[in-house]
């Protein structure tokens, strides 16, 4: 073998990890709940979408802007005084769903560099399942992200975000008359 023939090898092999790179893939969360209480209950208690923080405990806190119209948005304060702004993209009552999105990340809250999610209350009677799930991008979009800014930390974190408010809204509405 000649020089040439070597050299078109040794190239070739240097293009091997970048075609072996890539980029984060979209991560799938669904976590659902079954609350003995009818729908419109519980869809009273999740209607208003700048007041997520008074059914889940992860948040300290949330403030709404532009109502339950899209567009609107809310302010996200965690538990470590991070915050996230989601703005809403549809709301329909009649279906008992929204759908918004993140605006603006923060690692520090959520290891995710941006995500969407529907909340989605289905009658079972005078029960009510409540579906919660996003598609989500880990925070770090790099090839080879640290640890906390992972696949596995960005689904760890919002499967944990949506556990705690379903629990919660069960616990909740449950106990109530």
């Amino acid at each position: 073998m000649g020089i040439v023939h070597w050299l078109l090898i040794g190239a070739a092999w240097l293009r091997v990890p970048a075609a072996l790179a890539h980029g984060p893939t979209p991560q799938k969360v669904v976590e659902t709940v079954e609350i003995a209480a009818p729908i419109g209950r519980v869809w009273q208690a999740v209607a208003d979408f700048g007041a997520i923080a008074s059914w889940n405990p992860a948040l300290k806190a949330s403030t709404g802007a532009g109502g339950n119209q899209p567009g609107g948005k809310r302010l996200l304060t965690f538990g470590n005084g991070e915050q996230l702004e989601e703005q809403l993209d549809s709301y329909d009552p009649t279906q008992y769903e929204y759908s918004y999105r993140m605006t603006r990340p923060n690692v520090a809250a959520l290891p995710a560099s941006s995500y969407s999610a529907v909340l989605r209350l289905t009658p079972l009677g005078e029960r009510t399942r409540v579906e919660w799930k996003s598609r989500l991008y880990r925070g770090d979009t790099g090839n080879e992200p640290p640890e906390h800014l992972s696949d596995e930390a960005a689904v760890r974190a919002m499967t944990g975000f949506f556990r705690a408010g379903l629990d919660q809204l069960k616990t909740t509405l449950e106990r109530a008359p």
